[in-house]
Formats: structure tokens, sequence, C-alpha cells
């Protein structure tokens, strides 16, 4: 079983960051526990298990989704979307992927307003 806690080690994270890191088609994702450093993978490799991940922590710290662009760090001006790990009200760790598209996806959700994607999208992605 896999479980991940306040304390998981950035061994512990592998196989989630990893199955996300496929879903994303392979964009570097980084992925950390609230109290200790987790890790980062790019082109389907883990490329450090000892990863502090700045935008993670504020994502931790938050309790919330963080979309930014860091000016420091392995993903210096890069978008990033980072998403905190809750279990239940309590944030666990964090989860970010380098966002290649640079919010482009929004944009397009933005323009098309196409009605009959409406039942597919929660009403905070595509509000009416």
């Amino acid at each position: 079983m896999i479980t991940i806690s306040e304390n998981s080690e950035a061994k512990e994270l592998i196989p989630i960051a990893q199955a996300v890191h496929i879903l994303v088609n392979k964009l570097p994702v980084s992925m950390r526990s609230k109290n200790k450093p987790g890790i980062r993978l790019e082109k389907g490799e883990v490329v450090d298990t000892n990863y502090e991940g700045y935008v993670l922590r504020l994502a931790i710290k938050e309790g919330k989704v963080i979309r930014a662009t860091p000016i420091v760090g392995p993903y210096a001006g890069l978008p990033v979307i980072v998403a905190p790990i809750k279990n239940g009200d309590k944030v666990v760790g964090a989860i970010g992927v380098v966002d290649i598209t640079a919010g482009i996806f929004e944009d397009v959700l933005a323009i098309a307003r196409r009605p009959e994607l409406y039942k597919f999208l929660p009403e905070d992605a595509f509000p009416k």
C-alpha cells in the first residue's frame, strides 16, 4: 500500500510522482512531503531526491493550488502549477508540474466557452 504522510521520504513519493509524470506526457514533475525534501522527475527519470521546492512549500503552507513562475531554482522562468496533497483538512505534501503551455489551456477555455463542456468541468475551472 502506498501512503503519504507529512514525513514521507523522497523514495516513498516516487511511485505517485512517476504516475503523474506519465499522465502529463513526461513534463517535469516535483513532489515533497510537508516536513521532508522530495523529488524531481524529468524525461522519465528521477533527477533529484533532495528537492526543497519553494513553490511546493508555498502550496503546503497556503493549502491551495499555486500558479507561479519561480525566479530561482531549476525551473526559474518557467510557469509551474502546484497542488497541495491533503488528508482531510490536513496538508501532508504537494505535487507540481512545469506548465510548458504557459497557461494556454486556460486561455483556450476562456475563448471557447463551449456549452457542451460544462458537464465535464468543475465550476471553478469553467465558470458560466
